[in-house]
């Protein structure tokens, strides 16, 4: 059976108090001959001190939980990756869970998280959500911040990603390039859909006097084989030249697709993909892409979940990052 600190105190002759504070460099005020005699001790019984154990009691667990859909996804994956380094350097831990893009399983694992003690979650889901559950974080004392997709009016506020501008510059470059048949593959789920990226899509082709036309546009889910299709079916009744795919992991199922019918890449169909993954970033022939500035985001919610932890009932504003078109 482990030792606990009251073994260690009884076998020192001095309190749990005593051996508690010299544990967690307070013993400053105890003899230098107490001080060794306890960590004596603990070296010669190999103790190890559960501070995970003594921060759940004192509701300091330096843990944040997070639900995102998958670990697969680049874009989710990238923002987390950044912020474990950022929250890292405030001693914070993350409890990482993938929700698979499911609504009940992201409430659920809402609920583990706050039988595990966490100190706040974070949210990056693609549905929407009543009042009730975007602030039962909020009313059981347990800060849930969301990223974007439209929880706008959220106690804690949160990072909302502009999109529009960088749309609209990447659908303007395509047809200053030329290109008159733009396809464009953009999500769309049952519960959730992001209207800002078909609007600047529509809008880009109106204002170059290009006519919005509705069989170019495909809704898809979140996967590579689901861009993969969209592609295929754009390629085939269409005369696209070039394809816009609003989504992270579809770029790659696009340019497979565009490669198995036998055209080339940029020379007979342009691409521009989103997020600017490294995947894109490393084929050949490379494509363009959006920019999601991941630093900047993972940043951001870093400050608002340790706000959030330590001003609890303070209401906070929403944090806006644009995405940026890359040309070059």
């Amino acid at each position: 059976m482990a030792l606990t600190i009251r073994d260690i105190a009884k076998m020192s002759g001095v309190s749990v108090t005593t051996v508690s504070q010299i544990l967690n460099n307070k013993g400053h005020r105890f003899s230098k001959e107490t001080k060794g005699k306890v960590l004596s001790v603990v070296k010669e019984n190999e103790y190890t001190p559960n501070y995970f154990a003594s921060n759940i009691i004192k509701k300091k667990s330096k843990l944040i939980g997070v639900v995102m859909p998958s670990m697969n996804e680049p874009l989710a994956y990238s923002i987390v990756r950044n912020m474990r380094e950022f929250l890292g350097q405030e001693d914070y831990h993350l409890l990482i869970s993938e929700s698979y893009g499911k609504k009940e399983q992201e409430v659920e694992l809402l609920s583990q998280y706050n039988q595990l003690s966490v100190e706040a979650i974070l949210l990056i889901s693609t549905h929407e959500f009543t009042k009730e559950v975007i602030n039962q974080g909020h009313y059981r004392e347990t800060p849930v911040i969301f990223l974007d997709y439209g929880k706008k009016d959220h106690f804690f506020g949160t990072v909302v990603l502009g999109e529009y501008k960088g749309i609209y510059d990447g659908v303007t470059y395509l047809i200053n390039k030329g290109h008159q048949k733009i396809g464009l593959i953009k999500y769309e789920g049952k519960e959730y859909s992001l209207p800002e990226r078909k609007k600047a899509y529509e809008d880009a082709l109106t204002t170059n006097q290009l006519p919005v036309d509705p069989n170019l546009v495909k809704k898809t889910e979140l996967s590579v084989q689901a861009g993969y299709q969209a592609t295929i079916e754009l390629l085939r009744k269409s005369s696209v030249t070039a394809i816009f795919c609003c989504d992270d992991n579809v770029p790659i199922g696009c340019y497979q697709a565009i490669i198995d019918e036998g055209k080339r890449i940029n020379d007979d169909v342009e691409v521009i993909g989103y997020d600017g993954v490294s995947f894109l970033s490393q084929v050949r022939p490379s494509i363009k892409t959006l920019k999601t500035p991941f630093k900047e985001i993972a940043r951001a919610l870093s400050k608002k979940l340790i706000q959030a932890i330590n001003y609890p009932h303070t209401k906070q504003n929403n944090h806006y990052l644009e995405m940026s078109f890359l040309e070059e």
